[in-house]
């Protein structure tokens, strides 16, 4: 009975014992959690910092509204409008935004390994996002408290979460894609050819902005004389300097606007329109780098300007024909590719307008860029696909993936023609051995004479192997020859010291 009770009481014992349970997160893990969610913006704060404060202490200004401004380029950084003394301004640089993007994509990328689990992705792209969202709020708290100073007014809240949410999230997803690449789950249910299509699209876009750069570079030489009258109105080596910046900045801005006009649709600065049909004039912001807008009327040599979208579509379409083994996959390959060209022109397109003040709006025709994009690299991919398909520039299936190099395989070796060889020394050893005749019994020379047939008998063997060696490759013959050599010298060692021993024996003049 009491053993009955002591097994009752261990159980009890043991089912009162806290279950351990494993912590939602490791030390490590939250480590690399707080450095991604904190260490880009914790940067770019000190970034901005630095540049407010060298702007104020270069114009000898008050550092009373230090850290309003510090907020309201946190809030231009993002693209989120602002109300400076009642005017608006929603028009800031791209090229900050894009730098953000590739480092905060890039960051993830590397935090984020083929090894790691899906639950360790799901919180790394939520890290990246919590982060800057966290010193929003702390940039709104900041810009309504320094609203008296400045004039600068508070912004909207939800379109100042939404744009750091949505520009942190999409460039942490880019990331996470890219660091997960090579993960096998990923590859098995996504198709094959969606990944083939990334490089050429990858290059088409290149072909975009390159044939962009191209037109925007022949406008400013053609208005140099405009870009400098706009860089004097600066008065000083401080604000020339300001302008330039400036100019750099926005020079995204500017390209963005000329690959709209290159693919049919239109741009707008104020009252200033550019199509390629058509322009209008009105009064533009001092800035060098508008100086390329045209001050004429448009002329057919703008048509010219189609070769951009077309070269860029007959790239698209011939890259997708050499990478895929079926036009069928060729043709879905370019409108896929298409389709990422376009939606970024859009999303790009609008986040490059906004109101400027005074002058007006500042855009480009949003949805007439994303679509022509689309349907300029779709139709001329696909036939620029088709043709490269029927000239043989799709591969076969059995061409896609040549086979690896196959080393050439070894002669055999017969192993009659190995053991031969090693067979003759031996014979001739005991034949010469048997036949050599004894020496006079008044020499004493016997054990002198003895040794010297040893000698050369051994010096002879290894001689008839070599000659015999020649016969067969050295390679396929080397890796047994090496094994049968040490059975030889102990085969024949021991022959040798049997017949010298013999020989002694009968050739001793004592004896």
């Amino acid at each position: 009975m009491s053993a009955v009770l002591n097994q009752e009481k261990q159980r009890t014992g043991r089912s009162r014992r806290p279950v351990q349970r494993e912590p939602l997160l490791s030390p490590a893990l939250s480590k690399t959690l707080v450095r991604v969610g904190f260490r880009t913006p914790g940067v770019l704060v000190a970034i901005i910092a630095t540049v407010v404060l060298v702007t104020l202490v270069s114009v000898n200004s008050e550092l009373t509204g230090t850290l309003g401004a510090i907020a309201g380029l946190w809030f231009a950084v993002h693209q989120v409008p602002l109300s400076i003394s009642g005017t608006s301004l929603g028009v800031f640089p791209l090229l900050p935004t894009i730098v953000l993007f590739v480092v905060v994509a890039r960051s993830v990328s590397r935090t984020v390994s083929a090894a790691s689990a899906r639950r360790e992705w799901a919180w790394v792209l939520g890290a990246a996002v919590l982060g800057p969202v966290v010193v929003t709020a702390l940039a709104l708290a900041v810009a309504a408290d320094a609203s008296a100073a400045i004039g600068l007014s508070s912004p909207n809240a939800l379109f100042a979460f939404a744009w750091v949410a949505g520009i942190h999230g999409v460039a942490a997803a880019v990331g996470v894609a890219i660091g997960t690449r090579d993960v096998g789950w990923v590859r098995g249910r996504v198709p094959e050819w969606i990944f083939e299509v990334v490089a050429p699209t990858v290059r088409a876009a290149a072909v975009l902005i390159a044939g962009a750069g191209g037109i925007f570079l022949a406008s400013m030489l053609a208005s140099w004389s405009t870009a400098g009258a706009l860089l004097d109105a600066g008065n000083g080596f401080v604000g020339m300097l300001g302008l330039t910046l400036l100019s750099i900045l926005y020079l995204p801005n500017v390209l963005l606007g000329t690959l709209a006009v290159s693919v049919g649709s239109s741009a707008h600065v104020g009252d200033v329109a550019v199509s390629m049909f058509r322009t209008a004039g009105g009064p533009v912001p001092p800035l060098p780098v508008l100086a390329v807008l045209p001050e004429g009327a448009s002329t057919t040599f703008w048509t010219l300007m189609l070769v951009v979208p077309v070269a860029a579509g007959v790239i698209l379409g011939r890259d997708c024909a050499r990478r895929t083994v079926d036009v069928h996959y060729a043709l879905s390959s370019v409108w896929v590719g298409s389709a990422a060209i376009g939606v970024a022109s859009l999303l790009l397109g609008f986040a490059a307008g906004g109101n400027l003040g005074t002058f007006g709006t500042v855009s480009v025709t949003v949805w007439s860029f994303g679509l022509l994009a689309f349907a300029w690299l779709a139709v001329v991919g696909s036939i620029a696909a088709a043709i490269t398909a029927w000239r043989g520039g799709s591969l076969p299936p059995h061409q896609a993936d040549p086979a690896p190099d196959v080393a050439p395989e070894r002669a055999p070796v017969a192993v009659p023609a190995i053991a031969e060889p090693v067979a003759h020394p031996r014979r001739a050893v005991d034949a010469e051995l048997v036949e050599q005749p004894a020496p006079p019994a008044e020499t004493d020379t016997g054990d002198e004479t003895s040794e010297d047939v040893v000698e050369a008998e051994i010096v002879d063997a290894p001689a008839a192997q070599d000659a015999t060696a020649e016969e067969v490759p050295a390679e396929s013959v080397e890796p047994a020859a090496e094994a049968v050599d040490v059975a030889q010298v102990v085969d024949v060692a021991e022959v040798v010291d049997v017949e010298a021993a013999e020989d002694t024996t009968s050739t001793d003049p004592k004896t």
